[in-house]
């Protein structure tokens, strides 16, 4: 077992941030070979947990791990009841909520679907959660915001949530997963490159307060997507401290604000739509691509850095196997217009360069065609 918690602590501890002037606690961060269950009932007996255990997984990641996380947990006395998550809605979150009130601590074993649903019902009935990712396929594994859809919806809503108490992470597991997946996690990262720069946007234009050491985070989380990419792949621990870092800074701020821009919009409105074949990090980093080009054109505070322009973010996707065009994805050209003009109603309250300086359809479609990327 490898507790990486001080490495990641202490790559934010080394920013001066006079929003936080004491170093806040993030969650604990074990990495594992094999052992998760056993590593997991140690966490539970550092916390103090020992009551019952309400362990959220879905069909596939009941196979991959949850199975022998309960099966090990049961025979050691400890009481576990199981909840399949079939969806991320607010009905599995308020089903969940009722079986976490119940138990002394909630364990998430799965994906973005159910660590956000296990991290809103975590939210709503006042218990901790424990996070056990099985892939790297977004930033939300240690986050405080949960992606759910409300009142019978088919696309989903970010909220604010319970970030993890601490997240057990099996090396094997996560190396294994599907490759589409981790490249997903790295455009989720990659995302980041707008997300910053619309961050600022909001504190020159309306007064935001920019938390330098979750902003520094969240460049270093870039640096570990782009670092993983160009390493061929293998290294899963270089996403997962990338995705931990994004997570850590979102819990810093208390919003998705570090992490979430003008992209993330675009993502959303591409849901609305349900006719995407996308995973939200293929959605996010095309739509990086499209609002770096914009950026390059709009923001005199665009980066210099040439590894952050919108050719090097789409090279990055050619290079991981990820989507390189909205078509790809089972979208037209009209779709991704649609969304990009939309993309502002999603956070109203919020400032980027969609809200200050909204495109018209023409040149959306001027830049789906330069990009290529439709």
């Amino acid at each position: 077992m490898r507790d990486i918690t001080t490495e990641i602590e202490g790559r934010l501890s080394g920013v001066g941030c006079s929003c936080h002037p004491v170093m806040p606690r993030t969650a604990r961060a074990l990495v594992t070979e094999g052992d998760a269950p056993q590593v997991l009932l140690e966490v539970l007996k550092e916390l103090g947990l020992s009551g019952p255990v309400a362990l959220a997984y879905d069909e596939v990641t009941y196979s991959v791990l949850a199975s022998s996380i309960e099966g090990f947990l049961r025979s050691r006395g400890i009481e576990v009841v199981g909840f399949s998550v079939s969806r991320a809605d607010e009905g599995n979150a308020l089903r969940l909520k009722e079986l976490m009130g119940r138990a002394s601590v909630g364990v998430a074993v799965g994906g973005g679907t159910v660590i956000d649903v296990c991290k809103l019902a975590a939210h709503w009935s006042g218990k901790p959660f424990i996070s056990v990712p099985t892939t790297l396929s977004h930033d939300g594994i240690a986050s405080p915001v949960a992606s759910v859809a409300f009142r019978g919806r088919s696309h989903r809503a970010s909220v604010p949530a319970t970030g993890p108490v601490a997240v057990v992470a099996d090396a094997g597991v996560l190396s294994s997963s599907p490759r589409r997946l981790k490249a997903a996690g790295a455009g989720d990262l990659l995302a980041k490159l707008t997300a910053l720069k619309d961050w600022e946007l909001g504190e020159l234009h309306a007064g935001e307060i920019v938390c330098r050491r979750a902003y520094a985070a969240e460049l270093e989380a870039i640096e570990c997507a782009i670092d993983f990419v160009y390493g061929g792949m293998r290294d899963a621990l270089v996403l997962l401290r990338g995705l931990l870092l994004s997570g850590a800074a979102m819990a810093l701020v208390g919003s998705s604000r570090p992490a979430s821009g003008s992209e993330h919009m675009i993502s959303h409105q591409i849901d609305a739509l349900g006719k995407s074949k996308g995973l939200h990090g293929e959605q996010v980093a095309l739509a990086t691509v499209l609002m770096s080009r914009y950026h390059q054109s709009h923001n005199g505070g665009w980066w210099r850095d040439p590894r952050f322009s919108w050719g090097s973010v789409l090279e990055l996707l050619s290079v991981a196997g990820a989507p390189t065009s909205f078509l790809e994805l089972g979208l037209t050209r009209e779709d991704v217009v649609e969304a990009v003009l939309r993309a502002p109603e999603v956070r109203p309250e919020r400032t980027t360069l969609l809200h200050l300086k909204r495109p018209g359809r023409e040149t959306v479609s001027e830049l789906l065609e330069e990009t290529g990327i439709c």
